[in-house]
């Protein structure tokens, strides 16, 4: 299976309401959202280099 390069609108939409369905904070499915499309990663990534 190939990897996953991106997702359609609809998706993104589906998932927000989903999540809202769980109780997440509109924050939560920010960081969520950020984190599935690698922010995160490359956040941490450039604190760690940073901090050599």
């Amino acid at each position: 299976m190939g990897v996953l390069k991106a997702m359609t609108a609809r998706e993104v939409l589906n998932l927000i309401e989903w999540l809202k369905s769980k109780n997440f904070t509109s924050d939560e499915i920010v960081d969520c959202i950020e984190s599935v499309e690698g922010k995160r990663k490359k956040e941490k990534e450039e604190k760690e280099e940073k901090e050599d």
